[in-house]
């Protein structure tokens, strides 16, 4: 009799995994692409380099990293290596962040937006609420020539919503060009290139192409856990940068995954996995949403992706010496 019991309840289990009703199983089959880097070290675990709540980051014209710690007001400098270059304190916890190619910098956060100098140096700011804008939480910032772009979301958890505002370069003229987004836990990113935006809509697990006016171009993703070219745990992709010869990285929070695709979505390729927690056999914590901010170096030998949950930043190398594309920088 435990015998038969035994072999039911194998049977069962084979069933629920072929079928994909583990709940919370990522799968365990190995991804059919070669990861081209490798975790090598974190940014964050000294003294002198920890953060006490970081938020996000982003890489400047120069190459360095601009990391914002919410809880002490600050953006701070450093080099590709982690050293501390400068510290700039904000009247406002900063929760976004964006450094043109010209090295101005712009910067978001609880109903304010933020122009800055190379030097950090507030040039201007702006409301991001109150009047023009649903009171909400920045979560993505981009600009181009023309124009800066923020991400602000309301709610929580799939009942969140995320609207997209418009400014020009000197933060004046505001407008919201789009509405109900889906961005889970007030999750919202976005990035610019060739005055194309692009969103990750991580509750719908797509990325948008949008131009200025909010105008759905088009749209590609979908929620995938056992395929490596679809977006699986809980809502993604949710953070996204542009790398060498226009390439656009996706990073999956709950599960530490970096990936490459066209800006048109085709799959290129894994890039690899940070030691964040993985959703195999997980719990809620793994599941939940988190800002995974990543940054590209100019020719993709370096990676940089976000712990939120553990205040560091952690590195990627690539596996080989070879560059990973043509710059495009």
């Amino acid at each position: 009799m435990a015998i038969r019991l035994e072999c039911a309840i194998l049977k069962i289990a084979v069933l629920l995994a072929s079928s994909g009703l583990c709940f919370g199983v990522e799968g365990n089959q190995a991804d059919p692409t070669t990861p081209t880097h490798k975790e090598v070290e974190s940014i964050g675990l000294t003294s002198e380099s920890s953060f006490e709540n970081l938020t996000t980051f982003c890489m400047d014209a120069d190459g360095n990293l601009l990391a914002c710690d919410a809880k002490a007001k600050q953006i701070r400098k450093l080099t590709p290596a982690g050293k501390t270059l400068a510290t700039w304190t904000m009247e406002f916890a900063p929760w976004a962040i964006h450094a043109c190619p010209d090295r101005t910098i712009y910067a978001a956060g609880p109903g304010v937006v933020a122009k800055l100098d190379k030097t950090g140096k507030v040039l201007k700011t702006a409301l991001s609420d109150g009047g023009n804008f649903p009171g909400g939480k920045p979560s993505g910032i981009t600009a181009t020539e023309k124009d800066v772009f923020v991400c602000m979301g309301t709610g929580w958890s799939l009942r969140s919503r995320s609207s997209i505002a418009r400014f020009d370069r000197d933060l004046g003229r505001p407008k919201t060009i789009a509405k109900d987004l889906r961005g889970c836990c007030q999750r919202l990113d976005v990035v610019a290139k060739d005055d194309v935006l692009y969103v990750a809509e991580n509750a719908r697990y797509r990325v948008l192409r949008c131009d200025r006016q909010g105008k759905i171009l088009s749209k590609w993703g979908n929620r995938e856990r056992n395929n490596i070219e679809g977006f699986g745990s809980c809502c993604n992709p949710m953070n996204l940068c542009f790398g060498p010869g226009g390439s656009l990285y996706t990073a999956e929070s709950g599960l530490g995954r970096i990936k490459r695709y066209t800006p048109e979505g085709e799959f290129l390729g894994l890039v690899g996995h940070v030691g964040v927690e993985r959703f195999n056999r997980a719990g809620r914590l793994a599941a939940s949403c988190s800002n995974i901010s990543i940054a590209v170096n100019t020719d993709a030998s370096r990676i940089y992706v976000l712990d939120f949950k553990n205040n560091l930043i952690r590195v990627m190398a690539k596996v080989d010496g070879d560059p990973d594309l043509k710059p495009n920088r």
